[in-house]
């Protein structure tokens, strides 16, 4: 007989090979009852399968319970374990979600447990750190616990990048108003877009309107500011206006000369409005020496002295003094007194400005 791993011829009666050590199978192998079964059972025709699903339910039962009865008691403590492991993993990977942390850190917030809710908006952002929501939530957390300054350090980037949404910029213009960086405001809603200027309206100051327009003018103008729901402050010395600067109360006379007016308006949060500016010239008309009739010389009967009054001008006279506008204003033909004297007459136009004086001399004797 030869060796089954060598191959090599074996003296009959030998256990093992003297060539390999391979042991030698003199006896041929009985098949086992099981095995018999498993044969005869492959050998069988096909079967029908059963009509009822019942009868087929049974059957996979009583295979499940065999295959059951062979596992182990290690392999069943092992396979628990397992399931154990895995079922615990998906239920921390659930409640460490960034939806279920930001959920909590929101919960905590609107129970006022500020110091809990950052430190899970925290955690939320190590998952999801370009969330604008836990953002938010982060710098509101930090507000309410003092921190103003870091809340608004927290906000700056999505401002910055014009990638926040209009609750967000109410959140960031609020703690500049309460920091005091009411300028910033201005400048941030000023480059904002349309639809965040009107959602934010109560933070913009509107410019002041002035009238009249600039430029060159040969009369007195009287100069009215109007902001709707704003305080207006303004210089005429061409200085940059602020808040310590006059308060506009009512209409301002500007008189012959250059004016620079510069004004801004600040509305109840103390944000100021961008600056306003404008320019006048008043250049005022002096008019010409008034004409007065008759000319000068001896009278002797009564006559009558008359002035040429021009439109827009009034006259003032007086005898053997020189006139001013407290002086007799003409307003009807002057009787001309007995004996020798001096009429002198003045005209003083709208814009303030006084002719050069008309002398008259008269003689009346009669």
């Amino acid at each position: 007989m030869k060796c089954p791993k060598c191959h090599k011829e074996v003296e009959k009666g030998s256990l093992y090979c003297p060539y390999c050590l391979a042991e030698i199978p003199w006896v041929k192998e009985f098949d086992s009852v099981e095995t018999l079964m498993k044969k005869e059972q492959q050998n069988r025709p096909p079967q029908k399968k059963s009509k009822f699903k019942y009868f087929n339910k049974l059957k996979k039962w009583k295979r499940k319970k065999r295959y059951i009865r062979h596992i182990s008691k290690k392999q069943l403590i092992c396979l628990v374990a397992f399931a154990a492991i895995l079922l615990g993993a998906l239920c921390y990977r659930q409640l460490h979600s960034f939806s279920a942390l930001y959920s909590g850190a929101k919960r905590q917030y609107e129970q006022q447990n500020y110091e809990r809710a950052l430190k899970i908006a925290e955690d939320a952002l190590d998952l999801k750190p370009e969330s604008e929501a836990a953002n938010l939530l982060l710098a509101k957390s930090m507000e309410k616990l003092g921190d103003r300054k870091s809340a608004i350090l927290v906000l700056k980037p999505f401002i910055r990048n014009k990638t926040a949404g209009v609750s967000l910029y109410r959140e960031y213009v609020e703690f500049l108003v309460q920091n005091g960086n009411t300028e910033e405001v201005r400048n941030v809603l000023k480059h904002a877009s349309k639809e965040v200027q009107d959602k934010c309206s109560d933070y913009i100051c509107e410019t002041p309107v002035l009238n009249p327009a600039s430029g060159t003018y040969a009369s007195v103008q009287t100069l009215e500011l109007r902001a709707d729901h704003a305080r207006i402050y303004y210089t005429l010395d061409g200085s940059v206006p602020t808040k310590d600067s006059a308060l506009y109360t009512e209409p301002i006379t500007l008189r012959e000369g250059t004016t620079e007016v510069k004004a801004i308006g600040v509305n109840d949060k103390g944000i100021e409005s961008d600056m306003i500016y404008r320019k006048y010239v008043i250049v005022l008309k002096t008019p010409d020496a008034p004409e007065v009739t008759p000319k000068s010389g001896d009278y002797d009967k009564k006559t009558k002295i008359k002035v040429t009054v021009p439109d827009g001008c009034k006259a003032y006279y007086a005898f053997d003094s020189q006139p001013d506008i407290n002086s007799t204003l003409y307003e009807q033909p002057i009787s001309m007194p007995v004996g020798y004297h001096k009429l002198n007459v003045i005209l003083v136009a709208a814009n303030g400005k006084v002719s050069k004086v008309t002398t008259m001399e008269y003689y009346l004797q009669y």
